[in-house]
């Protein structure tokens, strides 16, 4: 029986854009061999780095690529929290490795529930007056991981002139902001950022292939020397070769149109699955259909989804459980599905098995 996985937050290998990356390496190689093959800059390969900056309008000075957009995160966490400690924010649920690497590098990690507006910023406010004011407020604003949601206007304004007032890092992670595929775009926050406190990161761990591991940071001078400084006693430099062949593809234009490729390819994935869901599990699975991305956030009334876990492995659907997402561990009648990796035709088998064990 094989496998249909619902765990991993990837593209099939459909999805992948092969042939443009076999040409944009090529063309890299014959252009500039020496750079990729090579140490280089520690805040990553020039060329990508200007092609990110004149994208996302920031200085290519500030801009730091690094070997997938976690290790970016993981640098930060370990230059604002290690030896020193203090204290981060984050949603409820949230994306499990950020806790994780908060945790890792001595940070005290506050959650505040979700809503569908976004973070519960009347918590958060309410917990600065008591004193509990973050270092680092963490938000994934669009197509959210694991919830699927968007943040609203309103409450990135909010974050925004929170982070002003009270002088914290509001780190905005956005892989996923390119792979819309209904409804309209909201504003950044690193746009609406006049103080400078937005650190905006992207990936094209999810717009391109995860293989090549490249993601970037837009940062605020201040933090631009420390980064740099932590990147190359970490790695000395990040992966040129992988990067040029990023920066040859951007550049010849297959960054955009392999995005329209892909849009509607995970919008067909996103209806299948929403169709095998209300077929199979009818009213017992509460979701929303994201607008965007990779992943659906449901909820299945009285399952331990803990315990559904290794029942659901064991016949080939592996999912992720809710408590993951946790800080406390909590969720666990709460699951993500992953449906950018699941073919249309592999969506209805995957949920009726996992019906069955219910």
């Amino acid at each position: 029986m094989a496998t249909i996985s619902f765990a991993r937050g990837v593209p099939s290998a459909d999805l992948l854009p092969v042939a443009e990356l076999q040409a944009a390496i090529a063309r890299a190689m014959e252009q500039d061999a020496t750079g990729m093959l090579l140490y280089g800059d520690p805040m990553g390969y020039p060329p990508l780095r200007e092609w990110v900056g004149q994208r996302w309008g920031h200085d290519p000075a500030g801009v730091f690529v690094t070997n997938g957009s976690l290790q970016a995160f993981a640098l930060l966490a370990e230059m604002l929290f290690s030896g020193s400690g203090g204290r981060a924010a984050v949603e409820a649920p949230t994306y499990d490795r950020t806790i994780l690497t908060l945790k890792r590098f001595g940070a005290t990690v506050d959650a505040y529930p979700l809503t569908e507006e976004g973070i519960d910023v009347d918590a958060l406010e309410a917990a600065i007056a008591a004193g509990r004011t973050p270092g680092l407020v963490y938000i994934i604003p669009n197509f959210q991981n694991p919830a699927g949601n968007v943040t609203s206007l309103a409450v990135r304004q909010r974050l925004v002139d929170l982070a002003a007032e009270h002088g914290f890092w509001l780190f905005e992670d956005d892989p996923y902001g390119d792979l819309r595929f209904a409804g309209e775009d909201v504003p950044r926050m690193y746009d609406l950022d006049t103080a400078g406190r937005v650190i905006y990161s992207t990936s094209f761990t999810k717009t391109v292939a995860p293989g090549v591991r490249a993601g970037a940071l837009l940062l605020p001078e201040e933090l631009r020397k420390g980064m740099a400084y932590i990147a190359n006693q970490t790695y000395i430099g990040a992966v040129h070769f992988a990067h040029a062949a990023v920066a040859e593809y951007c550049a010849a234009g297959d960054f955009d149109r392999g995005l329209a490729r892909v849009r509607p390819q995970l919008e067909e994935r996103k209806d299948a699955l929403v169709a095998a869901l209300v077929q199979h599990l009818g009213g017992r699975f509460e979701f929303r259909a994201p607008e965007g991305g990779y992943f659906l956030w449901g909820r299945l009334d009285g399952v331990d989804t803990d315990a559904l876990l290794p029942r659901a492995t064991e016949a080939g659907v592996p999912f992720v459980k809710g408590s993951d997402f946790f800080v406390d561990g909590s969720g666990t009648d709460h699951l993500r599905l992953a449906f950018s990796a699941v073919k249309p035709g592999e969506m209805d088998e995957g949920v009726a098995r996992l019906a069955a064990l219910l």
